[in-house]
């Protein structure tokens, strides 16, 4: 069977059409910022034209049973295939009329287009032309202005014990085991579950099966994600739900769930618990034997080097985050007022990646993910034109990225949750998610093809960089000061210090990474 014709984007391009072979005939209407509206018309003469030269492929090798191949009579193809030619010739004309509108017309499209009919809804007419609209979604035009000799300032902290300590309950938390249990679920559990989100007449919207959420406790304020949405009391609602049982949430849909149904609606989400896992962490002798070392000095000493490498992947963060902000301040944009499905997910998604660059736990990911679909329009909106300036800023500069560097990313990622790169890169694969890397590998590069021309000035962490210091000092303080039963603290470190680790994590624990 032809492709879709709704992927007009495929890299493949149409095939040339016969000098005297009858064009589409196109008209692009503006439906608003960002959005176009093409209305095609196929004229019969095209349609006649590809109809019969399906026949005569078909002719020339179909097999009827009493005939000589290619000597078949048309009537008996036309009885036998008739339909089978017109579906491969609807899609045919569709897709090529819908390349031909999108390239004669110098549009970029984002996404796929909407058929108006839909697609299994067209139907060749027998005489006269076939009509139908397609909307579309297209990059905005951007005017960059001189972007050269920006001003950003560069952070210079020093590294201390008390840092140090905070990165071996990291660790410790990251490579303990989790084991299941036959308990009620308590705060840092983990719980593999089925999920259910319907509306308030119990129609479903959406379904999950055999996922795993974690039950957010004191430490996290008992916040929480389940289905794409943020439950501000979860971890209360699932402590002490044990095996079998089922817990029913009510909640607000947020604004940019890439579920529409689910937007703003009133839902109810349904949770049934299989199995239940706790957090055995590793203790500071455990990673000194895990990962080789003969004294916890000396992981101590080898931690403190690595968390300074990853100070200065902070520091080009911060850095790079001032650049940006200073695009979104230098450069207007219209954009659509509520975002589609497909900008939506296009959002989520670039953000994921963005925390998976920088080292972010999965499930930190999650939580800040799930606060982002119930953001405000004006957040969803800042992140959207940013990803279209970074893509402009990008081809001005030339910014290309190699395999190479895309390996070299998995690789990093995968050191930093202790995992194998192989198994990652094949993980990312299966999700679509390799695309998304390349593309955040390419707004990376396109931010320090501008530092590379901006003005830096080196600047101590003085009263502001301090105060944020100690708030997050202050918060692991308190968590370590939960009861170690409870595992309250799970993984509340990581979302605190959520910068790259390197060459630590590899030596720390090479013996616990090469057994997954």
């Amino acid at each position: 069977m032809a492709e879709s014709p709704t992927d007009p984007t495929r890299n493949d391009p149409p095939a040339e059409a016969a000098e005297d072979e009858p064009q589409p005939r196109v008209t692009v209407e503006d439906l608003g910022p960002a959005q176009k509206k093409l209305n095609i018309e196929i004229p019969p003469e095209l349609i006649r034209q590809k109809i019969d030269s399906s026949y005569d492929d078909l002719q020339g090798e179909a097999v009827v049973p009493g005939f000589r191949r290619g000597r078949a009579p048309l009537r008996l193809l036309e009885k036998r295939f008739g339909s089978d030619i017109r579906k491969e010739v609807k899609s045919q004309v569709l897709t090529e009329a819908l390349s031909k509108a999108v390239e004669d017309n110098d549009l970029r499209i984002v996404g796929d287009a909407e058929l108006d009919p839909k697609p299994d809804e067209i139907e060749l007419p027998d005489q006269g032309p076939l009509t139908f609209t397609a909307t579309i979604e297209v990059v905005p035009e951007v005017e960059l202005p001189d972007l050269e000799g920006l001003k950003v300032t560069k952070t210079v902290r020093e590294i201390g014990d008390d840092a140090v300590e905070v990165e071996i309950e990291r660790l410790g938390e990251i490579y303990g085991q989790f084991q299941a249990v036959e308990e009620p679920a308590a705060g840092g559990d983990y719980l593999t579950v089925d999920v259910r989100i319907a509306d308030k007449q119990d129609q479903t919207l959406n379904e999950q099966s055999a996922v795993q959420i974690l039950c957010p406790g004191e430490s996290r304020k008992y916040k929480g994600v389940v289905g794409g949405v943020l439950v501000e009391d979860l971890g209360k609602k699932l402590e002490g739900v044990k095996i079998g049982q089922s817990v029913t949430l009510s909640a607000t849909g947020p604004q940019q769930h890439e579920v529409e149904a689910i937007r703003e609606a009133e839902i109810d989400i349904h949770i049934t618990v299989h199995r239940i896992e706790r957090l055995h962490k590793l203790s500071a002798a455990e990673l000194v034997q895990a990962g080789g070392f003969e004294t916890e000095a000396e992981l101590r000493d080898q931690l403190k080097d690595s968390l300074q490498q990853r100070d200065e992947q902070q520091q080009k963060r911060e850095m790079q985050e001032q650049v940006t902000e200073q695009l979104l301040d230098k450069i207007d944009m219209t954009l659509p007022e509520k975002l589609s499905a497909q900008q939506a997910q296009r959002i989520l998604s670039r953000r994921r990646m963005e925390l998976m660059y920088q080292g972010v736990g999965e499930q930190d990911i999650e939580e800040q993910l799930a606060e982002l679909r119930a953001a405000s329009a004006d957040q969803a909106q800042r992140d959207l034109k940013l990803m279209f300036i970074l893509e402009k800023v990008a081809e001005q500069y030339g910014v290309q990225v190699n395999e190479a560097e895309v390996n070299g990313q998995i690789a990093a990622m995968a050191a930093q949750q202790g995992r194998r790169p192989e198994k990652m890169r094949q993980e990312m694969a299966r999700s679509g998610q390799m695309d998304q890397l390349y593309l955040q590998l390419r707004e990376s590069k396109a931010i320090d093809a501008l530092l590379d021309k901006a003005e830096v000035e080196d600047v101590a962490a003085e009263a502001p960089a301090k105060k944020k210091t100690k708030k997050k000092t202050t918060k692991k303080s308190s968590d370590k000061s939960e009861s170690d039963t409870e595992t309250k603290s799970e993984e509340k470190t990581t979302k605190k210090k959520n910068t790259k680790k390197k060459t630590t994590k590899k030596k720390t624990t090479k013996k616990k990474a090469d057994s997954d």
